[in-house]
């Protein structure tokens, strides 16, 4: 019930206004090696910004494939074969969408360095900068977020991503932000889950305002003598439903 994403910012970097260098920069990525070798047991690849439990998924919907010579080319049409990103990823944290970012944030950038981009690593802790940094100040190129759901539904992850101008992204397509408040304006059930699995479609081939990586299993670890634990898909365990056995 979680997704990780890399986000691109526009605002301070004008070759990430260029979709065609947002595609490379997904093209470049191996999620597959990154979910496999990476994130915990039970973890799969994010085709799109929702994940497959939620309504709103859209089944048609593929994963970007890993292709680094596509994302050579796609760099070259946009004239942006050398370009350099600054990366920020926070330390300091873990997160049920981000077990180590410093090994995430490793294996991105050697992907994106094997395509020709630059990387300059700009690490922060997450109480001391990073959250700020991105979702405040807006100074980074590129960054490791994610986010667990509030409730199932496509609007709790789409809304809360695009459903307005953020520094995290730096967007100014005023389509794609009418696209998704439409969807999220939509009040009957049936159309409401129509509209934003259009929106999903949509963001993975007309918009790309950033790269969805994966969805991963929260872990919950007791010792054997607890019972009652109620697992939540939103991390939110009520703990007095939880008792110590009797040895």
């Amino acid at each position: 019930f979680n997704i990780l994403y890399l986000g691109i910012n526009q605002k301070n970097n004008p070759a990430l206004r260029d979709v065609r260098v947002r595609e490379a920069l997904a093209h470049a990525i191996d999620r597959e090696s990154l979910v496999r070798n990476q994130m915990p047991d039970g973890a799969e690849v994010a085709s799109q910004f929702v994940p497959k439990t939620v309504d709103g998924y859209a089944d048609d919907v593929q994963p970007i494939t890993y292709d680094p010579d596509l994302a050579r080319r796609l760099l070259a049409e946009a004239g942006h074969p050398d370009l350099t990103v600054n990366f920020y990823y926070p330390t300091e944290v873990t997160r049920p969408y981000m077990p180590n970012p410093t090994n995430i944030f490793t294996a991105i950038a050697e992907n994106l360095r094997q395509v020709g981009v630059t990387v300059n690593p700009v690490p922060q802790p997450w109480n001391g900068g990073y959250v700020d940094s991105v979702t405040v100040n807006g100074v980074h190129d590129l960054h490791l977020l994610g986010w667990t759901g509030d409730y199932n539904d496509a609007g709790a992850f789409i809304a809360t991503f695009f459903g307005r101008s953020k520094p995290e992204f730096g967007i100014t397509d005023q389509a794609l932000l009418q696209e998704v408040t439409s969807a999220e304006a939509t009040v009957d059930p049936a159309q409401h889950v129509a509209a934003y699995q259009q929106v999903s479609r949509d963001l993975m081939t007309k918009y790309l305002p950033a790269v969805p990586l994966s969805s991963s299993p929260p872990a919950l670890v007791t010792s054997k003598d607890v019972s009652g634990l109620v697992p939540s898909p939103l991390t939110d365990e009520r703990f007095y439903t939880v008792s110590k056995n009797k040895s």
